[in-house]
């Protein structure tokens, strides 16, 4: 029939046209963007001439080339361990031919044969340890030969069940896995092996027998759709066959022993640091702040001067860091024999106290170099740098954001980072800790800022735009202590550190300013309003989900948080210096209300 031999050349053309595209991308390998972009092109018109050839409806043109485009990298993507390719076009082409068989139309069974035929022949290269993959140019001949093969039939009116069942547990892999690359916050086009089949390798089975059980559960949900059909029972109970083989078959996996890691922010252990001691001699004259012109930097200068002190300025050099080494003995090897710690080293002699002032103040960072570059490797070099130019104190400057959303803030090595920003200055402060445990004179300090305002500062002038308009709100009952401080009690802070002969310990959290959530808001200018507790947690727990796909909202949700909930406080060191409402911070957002 016309319309057989129509089908068929189509099925061919399109199958050549994506088997091209791979041959050039093996030949010069084509950046993704570019390479996604031919393919929707090849999947839109392959669809269009599908929808024309068959006389289905139009509205079925993007869905069939979603389906062309997705199976042909679903394929791509398997094709990864000896075997498996081979077997699945073999599956699959059965299940085509003897569904052509049941259901018609011809031209189906003819096409099933050939695709089975084609990589039953391939298939003794396939297996051999030294065989061959199938490449691009195989992988996008083999997925856009089923696809179009699919889309085709489905036009002809066969029912979905017969032609997605043979395809259902490589969709279910690639899908699985894409998703949960993408929830994670990972690029989905840089290389892993957190595919099921690749796992299961992993846990020490034969790559034969992985490939097998693939095989195995793609024949399982083939014969449990042609089973159905057959017998004329209701599709949904196929349906339900098909999707408890793909759950069953993604379990495996684990079931064997595999463990995905933790997605998230994981660190290794902390050293507990040791707490300054009592020294009588000590008598600092002479400072350098590094990052002196920033926001911090520059009020500790200040701060410094009106004390009458000796202060010089050291400007922070640019650093970076990949965001994959978090092992603190690596970051302080590479800062070992960095050229600018020793030029670093050379600014700091004679200086009695270091404050590191610098860093990347962003919480809705995405993670990257300069970060990590600026919150991790920078501390490990003013450490060694410091260590080298004799310094007798270090006061690193830190965010109680490496604490996350605990009740309660305190001074302990523990942390919960929940965004790129708040994971590269809990690195930073592990870093630290590590590099104070084996150094030959106790002069490390770790002050853990809280959500510092200062005059003209783009947060504050933020924080008192929202308080003044109708979003302003707390949750019940609006007493929590808030983090909100003030950048002058942060530099006296800084300052107290460097100059007091008490003990202090390892880590040091800044005070509280007294200050509740709702006091906040109403010293800013505003009225907030006061919201059910309950419903403010619902909306928490959707912006948070949305921060571990977006870096961006989890920043959003964390400032929200903030103004709804605050965030309590252990009393730390100096606390007792710090009773009542900070008149400091009452006058920053009273005045920027102004």
């Amino acid at each position: 029939m016309p319309s057989e031999l129509a089908a068929i050349a189509t099925a061919a053309i399109v199958a050549v046209a994506f088997s091209a595209l791979g041959f050039i991308d093996d030949l010069l390998g084509l950046r993704a963007s570019l390479r996604l972009r031919v393919q929707a092109i090849i999947g839109v018109v392959a669809a269009i001439v599908s929808v024309a050839v068959t006389g289905s409806s139009a509205w079925f043109i993007p869905l069939g080339a979603l389906l062309l485009v997705g199976y042909v990298n679903a394929v791509n993507f398997m094709d990864g361990i000896n075997g498996i390719s081979s077997l699945h076009g073999a599956i699959v082409g059965a299940a085509f031919a003897v569904t052509g068989m049941l259901a018609g139309p011809a031209w189906l069974t003819y096409m099933g044969l050939t695709i089975g035929a084609a990589f039953i022949a391939f298939l003794p290269w396939n297996l051999r340890r030294d065989g061959f993959f199938l490449g691009d140019v195989g992988s996008y001949l083999l997925g856009g030969a089923i696809a179009i093969t699919a889309v085709l039939a489905y036009g002809e009116g066969l029912p979905a069940l017969l032609l997605l069942a043979p395809l259902s547990i490589y969709l279910a892999d690639t899908g699985a896995t894409l998703l949960r690359r993408f929830v994670h916050g990972e690029s989905i086009t840089s290389p892993h092996r957190t595919h099921a089949y690749q796992r299961l390798t992993d846990t020490g089975m034969p790559h034969l027998w992985s490939a097998g059980l693939v095989t195995t559960f793609t024949a399982g949900n083939a014969v449990a759709a042609l089973g159905a059909y057959a017998l004329n029972l209701p599709l949904w109970t196929a349906w339900i066959a098909v999707v408890a083989l793909c759950v069953i078959y993604l379990c495996v996996p684990r079931l064997r022993g595999s463990r995905l890691a933790t997605p998230g922010y994981d660190l290794p252990a902390a050293e507990t640091g040791r707490p300054l001691r009592v020294d009588n001699d000590y008598h600092p004259q002479k400072w350098a702040v590094i990052g002196a012109s920033g926001f911090v930097g520059s009020a500790v200068v200040s701060e410094l001067q009106q004390r009458d002190l000796d202060v010089r300025a050291v400007t922070a050099p640019r650093l970076s860091l990949s965001p994959g080494c978090v092992d603190p003995a690596s970051v302080l090897a590479l800062a070992t024999d960095d050229r600018v710690t020793d030029e670093l080293s050379r600014q700091l002699e004679g200086a009695d106290v270091v404050v590191n002032a610098a860093g990347a103040a962003s919480p809705d960072s995405a993670a990257d170099s300069s970060l990590y570059g600026a919150n991790a490797l920078l501390p490990a070099v003013i450490a060694i740098a410091a260590e080298r130019a004799q310094v007798s104190r270090v006061i690193h400057l830190s965010s109680a954001a490496v604490q996350g959303r605990r009740p309660r803030l305190d001074d302990s090595v523990d942390v919960a980072p929940f965004s790129a920003y708040s994971h590269s200055k809990a690195l930073g402060e592990r870093i630290i800790l590590a590099h104070g445990a084996t150094a030959t004179r106790n002069r490390l300090v770790i002050l853990r800022a809280t959500s510092v305002q200062g005059p003209h500062r783009p947060t504050t002038l933020r924080l008192i735009r929202l308080a003044r308009s109708r979003a302003a709100s707390v949750a019940a009952p609006g007493t929590n202590p808030s983090v909100v401080s003030s950048i002058d009690q942060l530099a006296a802070t800084v300052v107290d550190l460097g100059l007091t002969h008490s003990e202090v310990p390892a880590i040091a959290l800044q005070p509280w300013e007294g200050l509740t959530v709702r006091r906040v808001l109403e010293a800013a200018g505003g009225r907030p309003r006061v919201l059910p507790a309950w419903m403010c947690r619902g909306v928490l727990v959707l912006a948070f989900g949305a921060g571990r796909v977006t870096p961006r909202f989890a920043g959003t949700a964390r400032r929200l948080e903030i103004m709804w909930f605050g965030q309590d406080q252990e009393p730390g060191w100096n606390q007792s210096q710090r009773e009542g409402e900070s008149a400091e911070l009452l006058r920053i957002l009273g005045r920027e209300a102004v």
